[in-house]
């Protein structure tokens, strides 16, 4: 599983969404963490726009340059950090090692946790809803029903006038056919719902 965060670096919200998924994988009381240490592998990037971040800027690099817009062809002159983690998502792929590929965000202006996914032909579909729906079983702020998989979701960004085509989910669904390519928004205030998690087996079996 590859997770990144802070492509767009006046997105915290994502550096404290990334140090949960690290607690919660490492967390020794939790069978669910066990059960994922024992199937999976994590390659993490906490930051892939470190001298944004550093600078201050909202969403662009040191260049004036958003990032997120540039990995289907990236260069490695211009935009290092995108090259350098397309170069990694591809050698898993051809290695046949990929689960799972999800950049983590801070959704400006809507509320709570969501995904957004790419628009795909049956039964990649629905695969690639599945897990989403796993987080909200396992995330009493995860909101499945904000989640948004609509090939709308793919179109010109009105922030940057640039083509979302370049964008990470959707450049390396397109790169690697894998379904389950994701962004996470993790807004700074909680959304509307909370969802009842399970707490014993029996009520897990439930669903």
């Amino acid at each position: 599983m590859f997770i990144s965060a802070r492509v767009h670096p006046g997105e915290t919200a994502a550096s404290y969404t990334f140090k949960g998924v690290v607690d919660f994988v490492l967390n020794k009381q939790d069978a669910r963490s066990k059960a994922f240490r024992e199937n999976f592998v994590l390659v993490l990037i906490p930051m892939l726009n470190p001298d944004g971040v550093s600078r201050g800027h909202y969403r662009m690099d040191t260049h004036g340059l958003n990032l997120n817009r540039f990995y289907i062809n990236p260069s490695l002159e211009q935009h290092p950090s995108i090259y350098a983690v397309k170069q990694v998502i591809m050698e898993l792929h051809n290695r046949n090692l990929l689960f799972l590929y999800c950049d983590l965000h801070a959704h400006a202006n809507q509320k709570g946790c969501f995904v957004y996914g790419n628009s795909m032909e049956f039964p990649d579909q629905v695969e690639g809803r599945l897990f989403p729906k796993l987080l909200s079983l396992n995330s009493e702020h995860f909101e499945y029903d904000r989640c948004d998989f609509s090939e709308t979701n793919t179109s010109v960004d009105k922030g940057d006038g640039k083509d979302k085509q370049g964008a990470g989910r959707v450049a390396l669904y397109q790169a690697t056919k894998l379904p389950r390519c994701y962004t996470l928004e993790c807004n700074y205030a909680a959304g509307k719902i909370r969802n009842i998690l399970a707490t014993t087996l029996e009520e897990s079996s439930m669903f």
